[in-house]
């Protein structure tokens, strides 16, 4: 089979996930408030079952054109996990500062309390609703997108303009595909400096290593919004 050009698949990929993730958050979820469903749920089960078959279709895709498996990094060698580990250890204090400034930027204060407060009375009313938030938020949503924006995008990317701008343009996508999904610029710095680490982390060490990395980051906050509902 012939290779497509780096660019072409990222470009591919890149938008596919955008598409198929809007879709399912946004309009799934729209229909599902209309039909009766608790929308909470629903987006939760996106999060858990969704961006896993996103990630899914669109490894298919790349593999369809040229892609090798073996560039997606997954060397789950302990030395590598605990990299990844060290490494989102530094990013929950990258997280804390980028955070400030997103707040001193876009005024937080108000929507994150409008927030917490339903989330608050969402977990309070359906616990097992925290625990699918805990599941897919922390844990497969970060592997989804691990695999598919730094294994796909970023390989492509740095394999056709070089490690500094391939990392670099895969951190701004990242960014821009959350502010879209999430209709907020609300987290763009944080998510920039996050999409920056993982870059990093799997340039260095691989795909496994910043998964860890993100997943470590993503239960962290996810387990700090439960606690702060429940208890």
């Amino acid at each position: 089979m012939s290779r497509s050009k780096p660019v072409t698949v990222a470009a591919v990929v890149v938008a596919g996930w955008i598409v198929l993730e809007f879709a399912l958050r946004r309009g799934l979820v729209s229909v599902a408030v209309t039909a009766g469903f608790d929308p909470l749920v629903v987006d939760y089960l996106v999060l858990a079952i969704g961006l896993p078959l996103i990630a899914g279709v669109l490894s298919w895709y790349a593999l369809e054109h040229g892609q090798n498996r073996e560039t997606w990094g997954w060397d789950w060698a302990p030395r590598n996990l605990g990299l990844g580990v060290f490494a989102g250890i530094v990013g929950i204090g990258l997280l804390a500062g980028a955070s400030q400034i997103d707040a001193a930027l876009f005024g937080l204060d108000e929507t994150g309390a409008a927030v917490g407060e339903g989330l608050t009375a969402a977990f309070e009313a359906n616990t097992t609703l925290a625990f699918l938030f805990l599941v897919g938020n922390g844990v497969l949503a970060p592997i989804a997108e691990e695999q598919v924006w730094r294994g796909i995008v970023q390989t492509e990317l740095v394999d056709e303009w070089g490690s500094a701008v391939g990392i670099s343009v895969t951190a701004i996508l990242f960014a821009l595909k959350h502010v879209v999904v999430d209709l907020s610029v609300g987290r763009l710095t944080t998510l920039l400096t996050l999409g920056l680490l993982f870059g990093v982390v799997r340039h260095r060490w691989g795909t496994a290593s910043s998964t860890v990395t993100h997943v470590l980051l993503n239960v962290v906050s996810s387990a700090s919004i439960v606690a702060v509902a429940l208890l």
